[in-house]
């Protein structure tokens, strides 16, 4: 979050400030000192997706959030098997509520897929659409993955040719914008993602994965 604030001397002019990018509960932290003084006016607190409030209204959203899913994040990876034409994929969803962090781990077989990066591209879409089921709206999604293709095609720093894989995107897509999600996608060397990646791996054995648990 971000404050944007005016600051009244009593004996010189008034003049702005806007604050460095801090947690919530720093923000708040911040807000409760500089009230202290009784010379901040005009208050308004941002966010990372542009949205403001005032504090009144920032007060009541941090009690909301209390009771909502937060600081979301989301590791896929997809593998495909040439010689059977199947694919694995492997998903792990964290996410945080009334002060309790959880972890969905989640994986499947699919058989109607045609290359490696169309299984990447399905397992950030299951991702997806678990975020989707957890009912999230309006919120940063932090994604992990280690194909270059999805995350730089997706992000648009690489044009997609492809019209599967564009179907892909347009899924994803739609999902996002209909649930105003932002999403930061990284990619990651595939050892910082083995998790995911045994996950797919594990479905393409015939080993499935379905678990929540707090973690």
């Amino acid at each position: 979050m971000r404050l944007h604030f005016q600051y009244k001397h009593p004996a010189l002019p008034s003049v702005s400030f806007s604050s460095d990018w801090m947690p919530e509960h720093i923000s708040l932290k911040m807000i409760q000192d500089i009230e202290k003084t009784g010379r901040m006016k005009e208050l308004k607190i941002e966010d990372d997706m542009g949205q403001t409030w005032t504090l009144k209204e920032y007060k009541k959203l941090l009690t909301k959030a209390e009771e909502q899913k937060t600081n979301l994040q989301i590791h896929f990876d997809g593998s495909f098997n040439p010689q059977t034409s199947q694919s694995g994929i492997g998903v792990i969803l964290t996410y945080q509520e009334a002060g309790k962090t959880y972890r969905v781990r989640e994986n499947a077989l699919l058989n109607h897929l045609s290359s490696n990066n169309e299984a990447e591209y399905a397992a950030l879409y299951k991702g997806m659409q678990l975020v989707d089921e957890l009912g999230v709206s309006s919120q940063n999604i932090k994604i992990t993955g280690d194909s270059l293709v999805v995350v730089n095609q997706v992000t648009g720093e690489w044009p997609c040719y492809e019209e599967q894989l564009n179907k892909w995107i347009d899924k994803i897509e739609a999902l996002s914008e209909r649930n105003k999600l932002k999403l930061d996608l990284k990619a990651v060397r595939r050892n910082d993602n083995k998790e995911a990646d045994k996950l797919a791996s594990q479905a393409l054995e015939g080993v499935a994965v379905q678990s929540k648990t707090e973690i």
